[in-house]
């Protein structure tokens, strides 16, 4: 990219120093990404940034560079926070780490109204960090008993009878226990991600990426205490390639929501404004 007054070499070179200082850091995210499931989308993210950067280059590509002494600070918070994971702060901050430093080079070469063009793109990078332990290891248990209460009132309602003890259900004599990998973050990080970028490209309203954010909380509950359910009423479906398949027909039906509550929301929207 050519930012005007700036040579391409120098902003080549700022993007060489910044994947050098962070190697270990953009490894650690990339073996993440490649080793647990919950963050395989972690690899699409990059790939949605570059896209999303190139689709606006209209926006940034007429505009001033009016670089700012501020980037210079946010570049320190940055390596501080790498430094901080170097000495065993964990991935999670050297990831946010890089994530300062992408603001502050951008600063430093651009400016503000640079960091405003590319406000999105940032934002997108959230969904590439990985798990924070401490938060994840606190949600797993809450989410997996959530899970097995839903598919249990579900199995109830359908007309099944439904034994619950913890996270266990016991469904006609089968037993299905709902273990932390069926907690549902594995459909809530790549669903939230998605809704936010079909917002962004079918809707001109930016509210609406939040919207659908804020959906997809509950809607990834509801699907992942679905397939709990599934699996308890079908025991084939419990484990092996028919898991995988029944998994994946439920993020469509996930995708499908997130296109019913856009509907909603234009709806409601239109309504106030009529």
């Amino acid at each position: 990219m050519i930012i005007e007054n700036k040579p391409r070499v120098l902003v080549m070179l700022t993007a060489i120093a910044l994947m050098v200082c962070f190697a270990s850091t953009l490894r650690g995210m990339a073996n993440q990404w490649w080793n647990d499931e919950d963050m395989g989308h972690g690899f699409l993210v990059p790939v949605a940034i570059a896209w999303v950067v190139w689709r606006e280059r209209e926006r940034w590509r007429g505009l001033r560079a009016e670089p700012s002494g501020i980037g210079f600070i946010i570049l320190g918070a940055g390596a501080a926070m790498q430094l901080a994971s170097a000495l065993g702060a964990g991935l999670f901050a050297g990831s946010v780490g890089f994530v300062l430093s992408l603001a502050g080079v951008i600063l430093c070469l651009g400016g503000f109204a640079w960091l405003r063009v590319w406000a999105f793109p940032l934002l997108l990078t959230l969904f590439m960090l990985p798990k924070l332990a401490i938060v994840y290891n606190q949600a797993t248990l809450p989410l997996q008993l959530l899970a097995t209460r839903m598919a249990g009132g579900m199995l109830s309602l359908a007309g099944f009878t439904v034994v619950r003890e913890g996270n266990i259900l016991d469904v006609s004599g089968h037993r299905v226990a709902v273990v932390e990998a069926c907690n549902g973050i594995r459909y809530l990080l790549p669903l939230a991600f998605i809704a936010v970028l079909f917002a962004y490209l079918s809707d001109s309203k930016r509210w609406m990426r939040a919207a659908l954010l804020a959906a997809a909380i509950p809607i990834a509950i509801m699907a992942n205490s679905l397939r709990v359910a599934a699996a308890a009423c079908v025991p084939a479906l419990a484990e092996g390639t028919a898991h995988a398949v029944s998994g994946f027909l439920i993020f469509a039906l996930c995708l499908l929501a997130l296109m019913v509550f856009r509907h909603m929301f234009n709806s409601v929207y239109t309504h106030l404004h009529a």
